[in-house]
């Protein structure tokens, strides 16, 4: 009797080893590695635009990255050549140990801020949308994937953005931080910004 009770025990532990290797082939886990999406592209052939609107402009529904992109506030930036190259060594800190995934997708984006690396001879190479969450959570978006909010997502843009741009969006990025841990600002201003700066 003693044996089959072994005999069982040891084909259910097999039996559940067996499916979590599946689900791990199934469902492998992401990986966020700046290095590897770049692979060999030259610098020089590498363009990061970045859409962006105020970020506390107050809207009916969630905006989409496509609806951002077209919005009629929404500043764009494009950077290349030396520029981009001065900073680039930023975005080589965007990897698996500074971007996680959420455990559960939250049911919306709502998109104040894009940016996206592409390439000529390869097209999007990367890109990350702000701000989605679940009330509990602020998250991200890399490449279509829903990560929690990780401030190296926005720290690798600051340089690019106009100086007062970027305090704004510093001063943002820390509200949205703080609300995720329930101590929200609750102040909202409706400004539209001035292209020039």
């Amino acid at each position: 009797m003693n044996k089959f009770v072994f005999l069982r025990v040891v084909i259910i532990i097999l039996l559940v080893a067996a499916v979590l290797l599946c689900l791990s082939f199934i469902f492998p886990k992401k990986q966020f590695d700046f290095s590897a999406i770049i692979g060999n592209e030259s610098i020089k052939n590498i363009t990061l635009t970045i859409y962006y609107t105020n970020p506390k402009l107050l809207t009916d529904i969630p905006i989409s990255v496509e609806d951002l992109i077209i919005l009629n506030d929404t500043n764009k930036i494009v950077v290349d050549g030396e520029e981009l190259e001065k900073h680039i060594k930023l975005f080589y800190q965007i990897s698996n140990d500074t971007v996680e995934s959420v455990k559960k997708n939250s049911s919306y984006l709502d998109a104040r801020l894009y940016y996206v690396l592409e390439s000529k001879k390869n097209g999007k190479l990367f890109d990350v949308a702000m701000w989605g969450g679940d009330g509990e959570i602020n998250s991200m978006f890399v490449n279509g994937i829903e990560v929690k909010e990780a401030p190296i997502l926005y720290d690798v843009i600051m340089p690019f953005l106009p100086q007062n741009t970027a305090k704004k969006w510093d001063e943002f990025a820390r509200t949205q931080k703080d609300k995720g841990k329930g101590q929200e600002d609750g102040s909202v201003v409706l400004i539209k910004e001035d292209k020039g700066t």
